[in-house]
């Protein structure tokens, strides 16, 4: 009965169709673009194959229904406003669903077991930090309902529901009403981190936010896990404990996460991992296993959302015993291996989660009216995680101001606690580094747990009889008091005598005694080897290669991606591109788009993101050429980029002689904010004179790729002279209107380009939410015929079967890399006829070989037959032509002054080769 009344607030009609998830509803808060968001989706069920119109506020989208399943999906364009909408989805059939009130900000989705249910209501100083609701009246909630299930659903069902109002959305207003009762049982950590994010928020700090709160107490990680996620650890697939209910694997992540899976995220906060710990598998490595899972885990959840790596924060488990209890029963508890494993999710050198962040909470044991695995100091871990959160997903570095709201104070803070970077000996001990910046006045604390009340429950041993690193030395562990223990900024020195060949900190689970930075934010617990000192020998130089003649063929990561790109994703990238044939087709550059610098060091040279990739720039160079590939990055030529990012103002040539350090292959340059020269050319022609210097001294040739140019008789004159390639239009969107606009005023630039210098559509859409079948089809042949440069703005490691066709097939690719009859390289529109509102367009290219491409696309919504004459396509009058269509790989039947083409559908085409007879 449960699952009916949950599925009666889908349905608006009895014998209707139409079903879409509880989150899209009233007061909803959509996933906004800005900042380094990501877009937004909707989705649902509908009649098999019938067609989903979708109106958000003035933007409509039509979409078709699959025609087995009936699900449906579509990208919502990109907004920074966060005007409210309403939203109305209507079918074939006439069944209509109306969301009212819907609004873009931040989402931020809060998972797993009973710390991360555990209530405001239970926190330290309830009651006034629930009266900070009335200065924070721009959040939603959303309780989901307790439940789990054997097969992924699409919609929830009912189940238990703590806050009282479950499956829907709460406004603030509601949330705080009757002496708070529903914010009361809503997610402590959840609510606090929001809180205290909007607070570090310098941008629109009162952008609206959604907190989606779905938890499950007493639960592993398994079960949270979707199917696919056990095969990425292979070693563990069949040791994954039997159990029922709650705890069955998949359990969770079918009933409470998959009918989240097209919501867009700012990011998950992640608080779980004391059912794993308390319940070990015998005979298997604790944090190995853990930390393999978590990980698979993250991946999955991240797959399955197809937005990009979206920002992960990981709440490092706390003690869950006294201070004081005898070591013999802390090291069984499990809390030490879970965090070891846990801090493998923060970014690291070939480290398999980027993109995430810990909030370190070793020292933050105490008892709560749950117990004392359910400390109560909730207040301090979300603010932890909020300051990890604000660095992970907004790119902010160093300090951070928190500004005074109602009753709560303000504060400075760096982002981070002290974290670990190496160890190694040396003739003063064992000196271990911290990142820089993290370790400023340091020093060791005493740890006191907390009571019920949030008094103190003092320490038992503290510094002076436990102190927190120990030293591997002749085969046994010894601990280093506290007396030999010596800070600078950013170094530790341990005094030890004798060959030390590992340093560990933190290994127990009350951790006595803390090593604190100056903003009393702690040193996470690690285990490490000693290290020698890194090689600094330099790489060879290659043979020179050829400059590019033919446009580039490849990926950026913009379009599917946005910000949420790493370096894993990179290196996944670029395994799927040689694994599915797009290498074989041609395919060789793979660029990142914006989001990936964060800021510049003292002699100007550009800083990767830590967070998208710690292995740095020169990394993933190596790798794609490793690989046979080539790897390109965005900069811009004004002061910022286009998500505020460094741009090169000022620094073209510290940063072509970086990006020629680390092996760029190619090089976007963008427009974008800020400070930017008069002469659009200055900046271009910089880089240019770097990158000429830098082929001629390593041999690698940099393609460089300026936005924009789009006058064939002003930047037309000369940009060929500095630039591969140039933009034209705007950014290309996924829907038909968006492709031909673009096409459209490439097609202008058309006489200006020449063999190694491109007029640039900009990236394909094929693949993503948007176009039909047929619509990417023409969009691909379009941008072939125009020489356009062809860089996929898809998911390439999860592709469909019938995007890698369209993406691969040689016969149109080839058509693209032709140089063209006397080095005329780009095709054009020889004809246009409009047929009432529908206008029917011919192009073509005449190719070196002396064969005619011929592209015919309906831009009308009826069908049409479309011819083109001889005359048009400049071939003598009389002249027999074999005709190849290059989609279907056939050979036609001759044609002779014409060649036409009958029932064209609507947004469709017929792309053929005449060769001469």
């Amino acid at each position: 009965m449960k699952t009916v009344l949950a599925l009666l607030c889908l349905i608006p009609a009895a014998t209707s169709k139409l079903i879409v998830p509880q989150w899209i509803s009233d007061g909803m808060i959509l996933q906004m673009n800005r900042q380094y968001g990501a877009r937004s989706f909707l989705n649902g069920i509908s009649d098999a194959g019938s067609k989903v119109t979708i109106t958000a506020g003035s933007t409509k989208y039509i979409v078709d229904a699959d025609p087995v399943d009936g699900k449906w999906e579509v990208m919502i364009n990109p907004s920074s406003s966060h005007a409210s909408i309403n939203i109305a989805i209507t079918n074939t059939a006439g069944d209509k669903i109306n969301v009212n009130g819907a609004t873009f900000g931040d989402v931020l989705f809060c998972s797993g077991q009973s710390n991360m249910v555990f209530p405001m209501e239970n926190v330290l100083n309830a009651t006034e930090e629930l009266a900070t609701l009335a200065n924070f009246q721009q959040f939603r909630f959303f309780q989901t309902a307790l439940n789990y299930s054997s097969t992924p659903l699409d919609v929830l069902e009912g189940g238990a529901c703590t806050a009282g109002i479950c499956n829907s959305w709460v406004d603030a207003q509601t949330a705080g009403a009757k002496n708070y009762t529903y914010l009361k049982n809503f997610s402590a950590m959840c609510y606090l981190t929001a809180r205290e994010l909007t607070r570090l928020r310098t941008i629109d700090a009162g952008t609206p936010v959604g907190l989606v709160q779905s938890a499950y107490g007493g639960t592993r990680v398994e079960a949270w896990m979707p199917e696919s996620a056990f095969d990425s650890c292979p070693q563990y697939k069949n040791l994954v404990p039997a159990r029922k209910d709650q705890n069955a694997a998949m359990a969770l992540y079918n009933a409470m996460i998959n009918p989240f899976k097209t919501m867009s995220v700012r990011a998950t906060i992640w608080y779980q991992g004391e059912a794993n710990a308390d319940e070990k598998i015998a005979g298997v490595d604790q944090t190995a296993y853990y930390a393999c899972m978590y990980q698979a885990m993250i991946a999955s959840w991240r797959d399955k959302k197809g937005m990009g790596d979206f920002a992960w924060i990981t709440q490092q488990l706390p003690p869950s015993v006294v201070s004081g209890t005898p070591m013999s029963q802390q090291l069984e508890t499990g809390r030490i291996q879970i965090r070891l494993a846990e801090a493998e999710t923060v970014p690291h050198t070939d480290g398999l989660t980027d993109i995430s962040g810990m909030s370190v909470g070793l020292d933050m044991g105490g008892r709560s009216a749950w117990g004392v695995d359910h400390p109560p100091n909730k207040n301090e871990m979300s603010r932890r995680m909020a300051l990890s959160l604000y660095h992970v997903a907004f790119g902010v570095q160093g300090r951070f101001t928190a500004a005074p709201v109602g009753s709560l104070k303000g504060y400075n803070s760096y982002w981070t606690g002290p974290v670990f970077k190496s160890a190694t000996q040396t003739a003063d001990g064992v000196v271990i580094s911290v990142d820089e910046g993290s370790g400023f006045g340091m020093s060791l604390k005493d740890v006191e747990g907390l009571n019920v009340n949030g008094s103190s429950a003092g320490c038992t041993l503290c510094c002076a009889k436990m102190p927190p690193f120990e030293v591997f030395v002749n085969g046994n562990w010894s601990t280093i008091p506290a007396s030999s223990v010596t800070t600078a900024t950013d170094v530790i020195t341990l005094k030890v005598q004798g060959t030390v060949s590992q340093v560990r900190y933190a290994w127990s689970d009350f951790v006595e005694c803390v090593l604190y930075n100056n903003d009393s934010l702690p040193l996470g617990p690690f285990l490490a080897n000693l290290t020698s000192s890194p090689s600094t020998e330099i790489a060879p130089v290659g043979v020179k290669e050829q400059p590019i003649q033919s446009p580039p063929l490849g990926f950026n990561s913009w379009n599917f991606y946005h910000c949420n790109i790493d370096e894993n994703t990179v290196k996944k990238v670029i395994d799927a591109m040689v694994a599915n044939g797009m290498k074989d087709a041609g395919y060789q550059y793979v660029n990142i788009d914006d989001c990936w610098q964060v800021g510049r060091t003292s002699n100007g040279t550009i800083i990767p993101d830590p967070v998208r990739f710690p292995s740095g720039m020169k990394h993933l160079a190596d790798y794609a050429h490793s690989k046979g590939m080539k790897f390109g990055v965005y900069t811009a030529r004004a002061q910022n980029t286009c998500q505020d990012r460094p741009g090169s103002y000022g620094m073209e040539v510290i940063d072509a002689d970086t990006y020629c350090d680390w092996g760029i292959d190619y090089v976007k340059i963008d427009v974008c904010h800020g400070q930017d020269y008069k002469n659009v050319s200055s900046s271009w022609m910089k880089f240019h004179s770097r990158f000429e210097a830098c082929y001629q001294n390593t041999g690698r040739y940099i393609v460089q790729s300026v936005e924009s140019c789009g006058d064939p008789n002003t930047c037309g004159q000369w940009v060929p002279n500095m630039a591969n390639l140039w933009r034209t239009g705007g950014d290309v969107q996924a829907n038909w209107e968006s492709v031909m606009h673009n096409a459209a005023v490439n097609n202008a630039m058309q006489t200006i380009a020449k063999p190694g210098h491109f007029n640039d559509a900009d990236m394909l859409e094929v693949g993503d939410v948007g176009l039909s079948y047929d619509e990417e089809v023409s969009h691909f042949s379009i941008w072939a015929i125009m020489s356009s440069a062809m860089l996929a703005g898809t998911d390439l490691v999860n592709p469909s079967n019938e995007t890698l066709a369209i993406l691969t097939n040689k016969e149109v690719i080839a058509v693209n890399q032709d140089l063209g009859l006397n080095n005329v390289i780009q095709g054009k529109m020889v004809n246009s006829t409009k047929i009432g509102n529908d206008q029917l367009q011919v192009w073509g290219k005449h190719m070196s070989n002396g064969d005619v491409a011929v592209l015919l696309v309906n831009n009308g919504a009826a069908a049409h037959t479309i011819t083109a004459s001889w005359e048009e396509l400049g071939i003598p009058s009389g002249k027999a032509m074999k005709v190849r269509d290059l989609w279907t790989h056939t050979d036609l039947s001759p044609a002779t002054n014409s060649y036409s083409r009958a029932n064209i559908k609507s947004h469709a085409c017929a792309f053929v080769l005449l060769s001469p007879q």
